[in-house]
Formats: structure tokens, sequence, C-alpha cells
């Protein structure tokens, strides 16, 4: 492999990219990809003579979109919570590199509101807060060579949730949310539940089967509350223009069907692998380690998004194995389209005039996984290798 070097490619400058397999929505095409600033402006079979001093010339690489991958859980991991602010950022520049040599353009940093910080609220919240503000500084910062955004996972256990939640929202904090209704402490729960109706059958003297039910609408109320919160947080997400992710189909079911404003992303899990709901409203998340460990090609479908949350290099093994059963194109559309059109990001996850060019350069080495030698950014070149 040769030489590595960055190009910074001025905004007001012309950059065409040619290649001889620009991968397309539904085609692999020889051409040129015209870029003024940071949008494609054609892609044409021909250029003038004074265009080609322009030109940027990945003759035998696939021109791709830039992937955009939706849960990275990298930086929640100890070592990117030191004080330090100058350790969180050289984390998140590792993180950042890791994924933008694996042809990632954007990546949505995962971070956890669990239970637990929310109990220690003052310390665990500001902690949370301090990293999603040091993600948002990054993702300005001149040494980011690509689009870093922040995605909120949390659990529903009490209202509080919802109001921190919501708190991040009005702070222009989150860019993506996703959630989960399923409760770890079912034992715990189980035994308050079980000590209720034993109070209430001594101190009330309701007989058990009275006390039963008592015990069952409490649990109905309970769900019926939660699902209530659930449609009011997703349309307050939605009126400040972030979208909402669930593994709970039962829950997406009940609040598309009650109120008719629902999750945009459905995360696909082992619990839940032939569910079928609204398939023309939801999308399914798979990680990428899903697929490669079972191999098993039959989970991915037309609303498919790919997504990798440890091992940013599993993308790009994926796109080697899948090749062996899909297009390109269709490859494309789980990495890039299917994710851009959830996340609703305006003109992105495709090659096509008037989007933004978001481009990917990739070399295939005998039948080895794809390398990336060019990164294009928003029109301007991050990074290019000599192969």
């Amino acid at each position: 492999m040769g030489r590595f070097y960055k190009t910074i490619i001025k905004g007001d400058e012309m950059v065409i990219i040619y290649s001889d397999k620009i991968v397309l929505q539904d085609d692999i095409q020889e051409g040129y990809i015209k870029i003024d600033n940071d949008v494609i402006s054609s892609i044409e079979k021909e250029i003038t003579d004074e265009e080609r001093k322009y030109v940027l010339d990945y003759s035998g690489c696939y021109i791709m979109p830039g992937i955009i991958n939706i849960s990275s859980s990298n930086i929640e991991k100890k070592e990117a919570l030191s004080p330090s602010v100058g350790t969180q950022i050289n984390k998140l520049r590792e993180i950042e590199y890791a994924y933008a040599s694996s042809g990632v353009t954007t990546v949505y940093h995962s971070l956890y509101l669990t239970e637990k910080k929310i109990k220690n609220i003052e310390e665990d919240k500001i902690k949370t807060i301090a990293l999603i503000n040091n993600i948002k500084k990054y993702d300005s910062h001149p040494a980011s060579i690509i689009d870093n955004k922040t995605h909120l996972k949390f659990q529903i256990k009490s209202i509080r949730t919802m109001d921190d939640v919501k708190f991040l929202l009005d702070e222009k904090l989150l860019d993506f949310v996703s959630y989960e209704i399923k409760s770890y402490d079912k034992d715990n729960r189980h035994y308050k539940d079980q000590y209720m109706q034993e109070f209430m059958q001594t101190n009330l003297n309701l007989t058990e089967d009275m006390a039963d039910k008592v015990i069952d609408r409490i649990k109905q109320l309970r769900e019926e509350s939660n699902i209530d919160e659930l449609a009011y947080l997703i349309k307050y997400a939605h009126f400040k223009g972030v979208r909402v992710c669930t593994p709970e189909f039962s829950s997406a079911n009940k609040i598309y069907n009650e109120f008719k404003d629902t999750t945009d992303i459905i995360k696909i899990t082992k619990e839940n692998n032939n569910e079928d709901i609204q398939k023309d409203v939801f999308f399914k998340l798979i990680n990428v380690s899903r697929i490669l460990s079972c191999n098993d090609c039959s989970l991915v479908d037309e609303n498919t998004i790919i997504s990798s949350d440890r091992k940013p290099n599993d993308l790009l093994v994926f796109i080697g194995e899948m090749r062996k059963y899909r297009t390109l194109s269709e490859i494309s559309k789980f990495l890039s389209r299917n994710p851009a059109d959830a996340l609703g990001l305006f003109k992105k996850g495709e090659i096509k005039q008037g989007y933004t060019a978001d481009l990917i350069a990739l070399k295939f080495f005998d039948e080895e996984e794809p390398v990336v030698v060019g990164l294009i950014k928003d029109g301007k070149v991050k990074f290019n290798i000599n192969v």
C-alpha cells in the first residue's frame, strides 16, 4: 500500500471524481462526479479538457455513498469518561478515524441514560451532558473529518426519565433517541406486586381473587401509562426534528394503532426476529456483528439498516461477505440510503445530483473485504491513499 496523505479542498473549488465503478441506486456505471462546494452538481460521461485539472482519478475503485452508522457504543467505555476534556477529545478522534477508515461519513455516538444515572441525578446526568457537549464541540472542531452525532438510549421506568430526555431535547443536545420498556428488575417488581397483594388481602379484607384483579389492573395501567408517555415523547422528539427507535415491537404497534404517530426505526433483536409490522413505516436496525456471527443473510431485507456498535471494520467485512449474494447498489441501501431516510437526513445516502457529496472509494483485493482508499465529506477530500 502506498503513501497516506490528506488533502483539503477549498470550499469554492470544484472537485471531480472519476471512476469506472460508480455505485448508483440501481446500477454501476463509469463517469465523472462533479462536486460544487458540498453538493453533487452532476454525473457526466465526459468532461472538458479544462475540467480535467480538477479530477481525482479512482480508476478500478468503487465509489459509494458514505456509510451512516447510527449506533456506536465505543464512547461509553470507561476510559472515555475521564474528567479530562483532552482525553475525551482524543478518544473521540480515535473513534472517528476508526469509523472513517471503515467508510463511515456520519457516526452516531450512543450514550445511555440508565436508572442508576437517574437516581444519582446530579453527578451522573452532569457527566452525560458533559459528554454530549464534547461530542457536539468536536463535531465542529477543525480536526473533525466526519459528522459526529449523538444517540441517547434510555429505559422507561419513571416519568423522571421522560423529563430528562425532554430536557436534553430542549437543549438541542440529541440527534437520535432510542428506548426500551423492558425492566431488568422484574424480580423486584414481582416482589412488590406480591407484597401489595398480601397487604390488600390482610389489611383491606379483599379476597385473593379480587386482589389478583387489582394487581392485574395496576399492571395494565402501568403499561398504558408508559404508552401514553412514550406517545407524547415521540411526538415531542419529532417536533424537535429528532427520530426515535425501539426494539419493543409491541409498544411501537400500540403507539402506531392508538396515536398514529410512532417510531421511525425498529431495532431487530433475537427475541423478535419474525415480527412483521407496517413494513412501509418501520425500518429494522441490525447490528452487523449479528449478521456476521450467524451468517444469515435472510435477516436482511428492503427495510434493513446495518450498523456497527463496537467494531467499525465489521462494516467492510459485511460488504465483502454480502457482495457474494447482493449487488453493491443493494448493499449501499442497507448502509447509507435506509439510515438517511429513517433519520430524515435531507439529500444524503445516495450518489445523485443535488445530494450532499459524502462519498467513499473502495478497492477490493482478491476476495478480501474492501479497503477504503478515499473519503470525501461535504465535497472535501478528507483523505486519499495511493495503492
